[in-house]
């Protein structure tokens, strides 16, 4: 079975990633490695993971934030470069099923990944201010304590 793998046409069609991740190449994809897994509470569909922050000074390390838990990784160079690659079926005749066989399927390769960030130690928790006042607000509609004047 031959299946082509095709290279994109050219760069200024690939979409550019973010700012924040400038220091990493405009058009390089790099891999996260997390320890455990992700739990999402229905449709995952368009949902942010988290926030990942990547600090200009080159000894910082990189953070993600997902929810209540910040999680710190290190930059890593991966001994293999990876391909990512995205499996594409041509269909000439809408009545063929010559795909199980690799004939009307190609895949273009859209990044090689060079890189990794990976979080390997346990979340540490978050707790931001606007959390503390929500919660101290909830104590007090629910079981404020008085001050009572003896004597």
């Amino acid at each position: 079975m031959i299946i082509p793998i095709t290279l994109p046409r050219s760069s200024s069609s690939a979409p550019s990633l973010p700012p924040a991740l400038a220091k990493l190449g405009s058009s390089e994809v790099v891999l996260l490695e997390l320890q455990g897994s992700l739990e999402v509470e229905g449709d995952r569909a368009g949902q942010a993971v988290g926030t990942l922050t990547f600090p200009e000074d080159n000894n910082a390390k990189p953070t993600l934030l997902i929810g209540h838990h910040l999680l710190e990784g290190k930059l890593v160079t991966l001994q293999k470069p990876l391909a990512v690659l995205h499996r594409a079926v041509l269909r000439t005749n809408p009545t063929s099923h010559n795909d199980e066989h690799g004939e009307g399927m190609r895949y273009d390769m859209l990044a090689i990944v060079r890189r990794k960030i990976v979080f390997s130690k346990r979340p540490m928790p978050v707790v931001n201010a606007a959390a503390v006042k929500a919660g101290m607000e909830k104590g007090e509609e629910e079981g404020k304590r008085k001050k009572v004047k003896v004597g």
